[in-house]
């Protein structure tokens, strides 16, 4: 079964969805230049509201190494999420690393393969000039079908309820996360279309099996 990951979520209504529709990740985004950011310490009250069910991932990008430990710990992340070049001393973070790689030229520019494999997924995400993630454009899924990944794989990159079956049918991920695609503005999630988004994936998934 397709995992799914929603992110950006700013809002406690929101996450209780989330957790209903059984969502396997929740991403809450730390980063200073997203729209969708929230604090440490409203990280912990969404966290709150998710439970103990799903993993919470802390996105970051150039967050200080104290700053990631300050919401690991605040917000009860199980994983975090970066987005820049991975370092050696971040899998030394007290949680595991959700590593991220572009496609560029219809190829995934991966860690370093001693990184990356101690890693617990990597995330394909679009490259856009001057933006870390959250872009809302889709990726080549034909330049990523019948490729094999060395951890599983959680595909990005503008994925939506009208997209996203097309997008498992191709590339046959692990995970998929979705932020933009559902959302009415930044970090507001839209019902109707979270919803759409879970039964389409779990279409797929009858497709493929």
């Amino acid at each position: 079964m397709t995992e799914i990951k929603v992110c950006g979520l700013t809002r406690e209504r929101d996450v209780e969805l989330a957790c209903e529709l059984g969502a396997a990740f929740l991403g809450f985004n730390f980063s200073a230049v997203s729209p969708r950011r929230v604090t440490v310490r409203a990280a912990k009250t969404l966290a709150r509201a998710a439970g103990k069910g799903p993993a919470k991932v802390g996105v970051f990008v150039e967050e200080s190494r104290r700053e990631i430990e300050e919401a690991i710990v605040a917000a009860g992340l199980d994983l975090v999420q970066i987005h820049r070049a991975l370092r050696r001393e971040d899998l030394d973070l007290p949680v595991p690393v959700l590593a991220v790689a572009r496609l560029r030229g219809g190829c995934p520019d991966l860690p370093e393969s001693s990184l990356l494999a101690r890693c617990r997924m990597v995330l394909l995400d679009s490259a856009l000039p001057g933006r870390p993630g959250g872009t809302g454009a889709p990726l080549d899924w034909n330049a990523l079908s019948g490729r094999s990944w060395p951890v599983p794989l959680m595909l990005a990159g503008g994925l939506n309820p009208e997209n996203v079956g097309d997008a498992i049918g191709r590339v046959r991920p692990a995970a998929v996360d979705v932020a933009s695609g559902i959302e009415s503005s930044p970090g507001v999630k839209d019902e109707r279309r979270m919803k759409a988004f879970v039964a389409a994936v779990r279409q797929a998934d009858i497709a493929r099996s």
